[in-house]
């Protein structure tokens, strides 16, 4: 198959630990194209889909959006850059749902099947006020992704949220835009990715957002299970709008 995997940091892998690295050796059969992009929320991500252009057919898109709307309000910083960069973030649920649903029906034209990938966290406390917010996110995917014969959901969230300790959960957030640059220019290993990770009491992430090792292990495999249950049956119409 021929998997198209669309997001903003998380799927380009920058900073932290990549999982497209992860899921590529466990399907060494297929052919998987990586569209991350970081910084892109709803509304920019579905912008850069509509023109973007990939060579043949793709049988399989995973579609990986939300933690940005949320993480724009988390600082003055993190709006600021938002507008520098010109990625808007949705300014309620009703906007992100109706750019989500723009998004699903563009790649339902462009791949035979889409996974639909609930966003994961900001900061591994999940009794946050940024977490609660990234709740209301995963409901109206949840809901959209049932409007869709092509669309399959996936609950990576909670898939994920397992694994996190239920109490004395660590509180770092993501607050400083230039300590994430910092993270991207110099932990260039997974070994210091998680030592850093490590040192600030973080589980699955290196930051509350970015993923470590056992964060990107966990994603490669929750992505890799939901995609071995699909079956392209709806031809891709690559090209079109």
């Amino acid at each position: 198959m021929r998997i198209a995997c669309f997001g903003d940091s998380l799927t380009e892998g920058i900073p932290g630990v990549p999982f497209f690295e992860a899921l590529e050796a466990m399907l060494p059969e297929d052919k998987l194209v990586n569209c991350g992009k970081s910084g892109d929320t709803v509304i920019s991500l579905y912008r850069r889909i509509r023109r973007c252009r990939i060579q043949g057919p793709v049988d399989v898109a995973v579609l990986w959006v939300g933690v940005n709307d949320v993480l724009a309000k988390l600082s003055l910083g993190h709006s600021m850059l938002k507008r520098l960069m010109r990625q808007p973030r949705a300014r309620d649920l009703a906007e992100f749902g109706a750019f989500y649903h723009r998004t699903l029906e563009t790649l339902c034209r462009r791949a035979g099947r889409v996974l639909a990938v609930s966003p994961l966290f900001v900061g591994e406390d999940l009794a946050n006020p940024w977490n609660s917010e990234l709740e209301g996110l995963c409901e109206v995917i949840a809901s959209l992704s049932a409007s869709f014969d092509a669309v399959q959901y996936l609950d990576l969230r909670t898939c994920l949220s397992e694994r996190l300790p239920r109490e004395r959960a660590s509180d770092f957030l993501p607050k400083s835009v230039a300590a994430i640059a910092c993270d991207a220019l110099f932990l260039r290993s997974p070994a210091q990715v998680d030592m850093v990770a490590s040192r600030r009491g973080l589980r699955l992430t290196l930051d509350g957002v970015h993923l470590n090792s056992e964060g990107a292990k966990g994603v490669a495999a929750a992505l890799r299970r939901a995609i071995d249950t699909l079956s392209p049956s709806v031809e891709p119409l690559s090209g079109r709008q």
